[in-house]
Formats: structure tokens, C-alpha cells, sequence
């Protein structure tokens, strides 16, 4: 527009200076062409050896938007070559104000063919942002191309500068962030009237700094350089961008990279349809040096997802979990752990239907706090909401959950519609046992309304191995036992009906059983206890706690344990009213129950008693209700100034065993305990 308006006065000028000799000056007070308005216009014009000099002023221009007014215009052309077809600039200057531009002075070059549309013109020293733009604009009829070129924009002064041309909403992001640094950059753009069919940006940075008003995104001196390119077919956009970021850090809530140690890379083209607003990803590609690699493409727009893949490929795992895992899991049970071993991961969406699969081969887990471990984890385990079946088989070779040792195990399993079901019974070694699991369901695990439930029995396990493993005073027998059906539901385990376990000859019930918060920092454990006819002659030789014949009996109500340890219950544990069997309890078991209880085993005739290996009792037993870590002690009946323990009775020799201690701190109980089954020292009653 501008360069026909010049051409258009030139030819004017010419004729008169066809005629003329020396300067020509001409002055217009107003001047408008098309949507160009000129104010006190004035042209001092040459004829030289070269052609035409040219110099034109006006106190204001008035040009289309972005550009609006400028002042104090000033153009001057030393050789303006005007032919039949086509005139030239061959070397020019241009000055003038603008209120986002400020001062501006450029050096231009044009060439045009009028009666083609065609024009080149040439731009150099346009200051933008403290950055100086060289820019070459090609207009050929109804196509143009600009091509603009600078080395080092300052990004803060861009911002101030397109800050006038965004809406609202745009600039009230902007005003949120932080941003510093420089931009090298150069761009080639070509269109058809108004519409733009190509464009290519390639762009790089030099020390970007960028922070948000809460400081969940940084970079701190990020270089990067991005290649993007588009092309326009009835807006279709073929489009293709490329990416590295390899030196300088950035956080993005809650994942950091060191692009320093493990730089990144990112390749993608595709297709999108503006005037549907389709957007297709074909291909994708993010490479982190030394961590992940990753395949992906995509089908849909930016509100709904058509199609999805995604493929991550073989990586470390430890480097994974490290990089892009832990930042997500602080604060659970999965926060602090030592990985080994190798992971890849595939992933389809189709609309709201997808399918995941994850391999492992080789991988070690150890928590940090010595809470689990586990070795030699191989096989791949597939998750669906499709209704169609994906299976699941993996193994390890061992484990460990909070001391409690597990052999090699394999599950096999299947997921249809986000449930995951066991295709065979899973056998868990358990110390010398195992724990048969026959059925087990996993509900739409990691979202909310999360259910699993499972059931099966558990084969005799060594109680010496298990309390050996738990740091319990030593334990005979064996542990066994039917477990019903266990479930979990809003962060909640719980047994549903009685889980019976057969433990010293006995049975022991457990009912209401809860288990709130399994894999947070503070679990809680609900229950009720009923032990029936335990054999007291194995229970007191699990203890080494001196030979006791008889049964036993007890309860154990609102317990609850934090952490695993006990915070809360009140036990009651003593000889069955209608008990039939042989009641003897030796000399080493009187003085170790005299020692629990804080008591003293007190004989009829002290002298006389001495002799017998043992005594008989009618009855015995003790209670403890523990609250706030004391042990509020009783007995199976009272005595002067106490409880008693042991009550005597039948043949003699018989004797009776008091405790006077009614409170007890429970960590002094524990250590009482300890003691009574480590104590090896011969038993004397005097």
C-alpha cells in the first residue's frame, strides 16, 4: 500500500521533472491514499546521475492497523529509478515515532513492478524489544512472503510491547509470570491475501529465567532451541516442530530436570483442522538422556481424546522412578525407595476406553525404611476398562512385608471392564507355610470408590520362625487358618465374618476386623479376640515359660494398634469354669507368673514346698486393660491387697500366687515379658 502510494507520487514527480532541471520542492498540507492519511506532507526531489534523490517529510502518517500513527516521518531514497514497467530503491532510509515502537530509523531496499503487483522490499535496523530486525516482505499480486531475522530479542521487552495488542485475559496471564532472557530468532512466513498458507520459526534461547506468581513452574538459565514449521491446505494445517533443552534446570510441579545431567528432546508433526479444531499428533517422540524414551500419537482435539498411544520404552527403572515417579507418591509408602531393573509401558486410548501394560524384568524394590522388599520381579501385568480380556502374569522370587518372609510366588490373573480377576489359585510362601489365596478381586484400583476383596487359608506356619522374624519372645507350635472374605473399600480393610485361626491346640477367633489407612505413614488395626481351648502346656512351652497343665480361655476387646503397635484393648485371659483337665503348674512357672503380675507366690508351708517340682491350682489367669500405655492389671479373683493369679486348689500340694501391682507402664510389660522367656536362671522357693 505504502510502496504504491510512493510509486504512484514518483511518476508524478517524474513528469514534472521530465520538463525541469535542478530541485523540485512540493508541500501538501493534507494527503490521503486508500487508508494512508498524510499531514503536512513535503518532497525535495534530485535529478542525478544515478536517477532520482529523493526526500520526503510529513508531520504525521496515518497507516492501517497494528501500526496506526506515526510522527515525525522522514524518508530519503539517493537513487529512485523510476522505467516504463518497474522503478527501484536501490538504497534508502526511513525514520519516524510510534507510540509501541518508539524512535525508529531503518535502511530499506524496493524494487517493484506496478502493473504485475509485484514489489521486494527490504528492511534492516527495525528496533523491537532492544532488538535490531532485518526483514525482506516479497508481494506478488494476491501472495506475499516476509521473511525477519534477529539476533537477540529481550523477551521482557516484547512482552511490553505486544502487551497492547493481546486481549485481557492474555495479558493478565502474562502479568502472572516472571520472564527473562533472550531469544535468537528468525521466521519465514508466506500467505495469500489475508490468510497465511506457511510458516516456519526457528528460535533459541540463551539463559531463560521464568517463574509464575506461586512458583510452581521455573527455569533457571534453560537454553533450548525450537524448529516449527506449518503448512496451509483450506485450513488444514501439516505441521512439524522439534525441540531440545540441554543445558539450565526447570520445575513444573512436582517434577524437576537437570538438563544439565539428563537433557531432553522432542520431535512431533501432525495435522490440525482449524475450522473443525482436530487436532492429530502422527508422530511423537521424547527422548531424557540416560532415563526415558517415549513414542506416542494422538487423534482428537484439545478438549476430548479420540485416540492415544502411548509406548515408553525399555528404561531403568530406578532412573524413572527417580525422575518422574517419586515426585508423585511423597508422603505414601512408595515415597523412599531403592529400584533395580529395567520397565517399559504401552498404553491405548480409544474415546473413554483404554488398556495398559506394563512389563518388568529384572526388578529389585527396597524400601528405604525397611519396611517390604522385593526381588526378581519378571512378568507383565495389563489393566483394561474394555470389555474384552487382557492378561496379567507375574513373579517374584522373594519378599519381605514388615519382617514377614515370602518365597517365590507366580499369579496369573485377567482384567475385563477395570476388574481384576485371579485365573487360578495364587500360593504366597509364607515362612514354612502358605498363604492359598482361591479368590481375589481388584476393583477400579487409584480411583475413587477403589474395591478389592479376597479369600483363602492359610497352611501351618512355624511360630518359632515368625516370632524369630517379629522379635517376639520365642513361640512353639504352629499358626494356621481359614480366612473368609477380606475386602477393601474407602481406605478401609475388613473381614467380613470370623477369620479362625488354630494356634496351641486351640482355636482363636477374630472378628471386626478393620484395617484403616494399610499404606499410609499411620496405619490403624480394629478387632475382637476370642482364644477357646488353648492347650496351656504348649502355650507355656512356646514361652519357656515353665511347664503348666490345664486349658485356657480369653478375650481380647477393642483392640486397636497404631503403626503396628498396641495403643488400646482390654484382655482377659483364664482357666474355663467347666475345665476337666489336669491343673499343675511347676515351680518356674509360679515365680515367672509372680514376675508378670509384680506379686509373690506365697506357700502354706514354705520349708515343706521346696521339695516339689509342681503344685496344683483350681485356677489362674490375668487381665490387662491397656489405655494411654498403662496396663490396668486383675486376676481371677481378689485377695487381701491384691489379685490373685493363680488360685490353689484340689490335691496338695497347693499354692496361691498374688500380684499386687495394679498399673503397669505397658513398655515395663513388654520388658517383663521378655525377660520371664529369656530367663534361664534356676527357680527357688523357699
Amino acid at each position: 500500500m505504502l510502496t504504491r502510494f510512493l510509486f504512484s507520487f514518483s511518476i508524478l514527480l517524474f513528469l514534472t521533472v521530465a520538463n525541469a532541471s535542478g530541485n523540485i520542492k512540493l508541500s501538501i498540507g493534507q494527503w490521503s491514499f486508500e487508508d494512508i492519511q498524510a499531514q503536512n506532507l513535503q518532497f525535495d526531489i534530485k535529478l542525478t546521475a544515478k536517477g532520482l534523490a529523493l526526500t520526503a517529510k510529513a508531520d504525521s502518517l496515518i497507516l492501517a492497523k497494528p501500526i496506526g500513527q506515526v510522527t515525525h516521518f522522514s524518508l530519503q531514497c539517493d537513487e529512485l529509478i523510476l522505467l516504463a514497467e518497474t522503478f527501484s530503491c536501490g538504497q534508502g532510509t526511513v525514520s519516524f515515532r510510534q507510540a509501541d515502537l518508539g524512535q525508529q530509523k531503518l535502511s530499506f531496499k524496493v524494487k517493484g513492478e506496478p502493473e504485475k503487483s509485484k514489489y521486494r522490499i527490504k528492511l534492516a535496523g527495525l528496533t523491537l524489544a532492544s532488538a535490531s530486525f532485518s526483514a525482506t516482505l516479497y508481494l506478488d499480486k494476491k501472495y506475499w512472503r516476509l521473511v525477519t531475522q534477529t539476533p537477540k530479542l529481550q523477551i521482557t521487552e516484547f512482552i511490553k510491547v505486544a502487551s497492547p495488542y493481546l486481549q485481557e485475559q492474555q495479558r493478565e496471564a502474562l502479568e502472572s509470570w516472571q520472564v527473562e532472557g533472550n531469544i535468537n530468532l528468525s521466521a519465514d512466513i508466506a500467505g495469500r491475501n489475508n490468510e497465511i498458507s506457511t510458516l516456519m520459526v526457528d528460535m533459541a534461547t540463551t539463559s531463560l529465567n521464568v517463574t509464575d506468581s506461586e512458583s510452581r513452574y521455573v527455569t533457571e538459565n534453560v537454553i533450548l532451541g525450537l524448529d516449527f514449521s506449518a503448512k496451509n491446505n483450506k485450513q488444514n494445517w501439516q505441521w512439524q516442530t522439534e525441540l531440545t533443552v540441554d543445558r539450565g534446570q526447570a520445575y513444573g510441579e512436582p517434577i524437576f530436570v537437570d538438563f544439565d545431567v539428563t537433557p531432553v528432546s522432542l520431535f512431533a508433526k501432525g495435522l490440525w483442522q482449524q475450522t473443525k479444531g482436530d487436532l492429530e499428533i502422527s508422530t511423537a517422540k521424547f527422548h531424557q538422556k540416560g532415563v526415558v524414551q517415549v513414542f506416542a500419537d494422538f487423534k482428537g482435539s484439545f478438549e476430548k481424546v479420540e485416540q492415544l498411544n502411548v509406548q515408553i520404552e525399555k528404561s531403568n527403572i530406578a532412573r524413572l522412578y527417580e525422575n518422574w515417579l517419586q515426585p508423585f507418591v511423597l508422603g505414601t509408602a512408595v515415597d523412599s525407595l531403592n529400584l533395580a531393573g529395567s520397565a517399559a509401558l504401552n498404553y491405548h486410548q480409544s474415546a473413554d476406553n483404554y488398556h495398559v501394560s506394563l512389563d518388568l524384568q529384572n526388578v529389585f524394590i527396597k524400601d528405604e525404611l525397611n519396611r517390604f522388599s522385593v526381588d526378581e520381579v519378571n512378568g507383565s501385568v495389563g489393566w483394561t476398562n474394555y470389555d474384552h480380556q487382557m492378561n496379567s502374569s507375574l513373579g517374584w522370587e522373594k519378599a519381605i512385608m514388615y519382617a514377614v518372609q515370602i518365597g517365590q510366588s507366580q499369579f496369573q490373573a485377567q482384567t475385563v471392564s477395570s476388574s481384576l480377576t485371579l485365573t487360578q489359585p495364587w500360593d504366597i510362601p509364607v515362612f514354612d507355610g502358605k498363604l492359598k489365596i482361591n479368590k481375589l478381586n481388584l476393583h477400579r484400583p487409584g480411583e475413587q470408590g477403589a474395591e478389592w476383596f479376597f479369600d483363602g487359608r492359610l497352611t501351618p506356619i512355624s511360630m518359632e520362625q515368625v516370632s524369630e522374624a517379629l522379635g517376639w519372645p520365642l513361640l512353639h507350635g504352629k499358626l494356621s487358618g481359614v480366612i473368609p472374605k477380606v475386602s477393601y473399600s474407602d481406605k478401609h480393610i475388613k473381614v467380613d465374618g470370623a477369620l479362625t485361626v488354630k494356634l496351641f491346640e486351640g482355636t482363636t477367633v477374630i472378628t471386626d476386623l478393620k484395617l484403616a489407612q494399610p499404606f499410609g505413614s499411620l496405619p490403624q488395626l480394629y478387632a475382637n479376640v476370642d482364644l477357646k481351648n488353648m492347650n496351656l502346656s504348649t502355650l507355656s512351652e512356646t514361652f519357656d515359660f515353665g511347664d503348666i497343665s490345664g486349658r485356657l480361655e480369653g478375650k481380647i476387646r477393642d483392640l486397636r494398634l497404631a503403626n503396628w503397635r498396641p495403643v488400646q484393648f482390654d484382655a482377659h485371659f483364664a482357666t474355663p469354669k467347666n475345665d476337666k483337665s489336669r491343673h499343675r503348674i511347676s515351680q518356674k512357672a509360679i515365680n515367672n507368673l509372680s514376675k508378670v503380675g509384680g506379686g509373690v507366690g506365697a506357700a502354706l508351708q514354705r520349708s515343706f514346698l521346696r521339695f516339689f517340682e509342681d503344685f496344683s491350682y483350681k485356677r489362674l489367669g490375668l487381665s490387662c486393660k491397656l489405655h494411654n500405655e498403662v496396663c490396668e492389671m486383675s486376676g481371677v479373683g481378689e485377695a487381701e491387697n491384691g489379685y490373685y493369679i493363680v488360685k490353689g486348689g484340689g490335691l496338695p500340694p497347693r499354692i496361691n500366687v498374688v500380684g499386687y501391682t495394679r498399673q503397669v507402664d505397658w513398655s515395663e510389660l513388654i520388658d517383663r515379658l521378655k525377660a520371664v522367656s529369656n530367663s534361664s536362671e534356676p527357680i527357688v522357693i523357699e
